[in-house]
């Protein structure tokens, strides 16, 4: 059941790759305050993500990019 899940978001989301340049810009960026939250951001920023989804939301109060929970997401994208 879970693999079947994991399936389907696969097939209509991608996952971004982080590299040297995200862990960089994370750690020089004094507004972020958690490194995995950074990683995060930067890993979208570079790779052309128009959103970031998580149920943190608080956590990217420093994003010029839209920051949703998966509930709010899936209301205004998919139904």
């Amino acid at each position: 059941m879970a693999k079947k899940k994991i399936e389907i978001l696969v097939d209509k989301f991608s996952i971004t790759a982080v590299g040297k340049m995200e862990e960089l810009q994370s750690l020089q960026n004094k507004k972020v305050n958690d490194f995995e939250d950074g990683l995060e951001y930067y890993a979208v920023q570079s790779n052309g993500c128009n959103v970031i989804i998580t149920e943190d939301i608080s956590n990217f109060y420093f994003s010029s990019i839209p920051v949703f929970n998966s509930k709010f997401f899936l209301e205004k994208y998919l139904i």
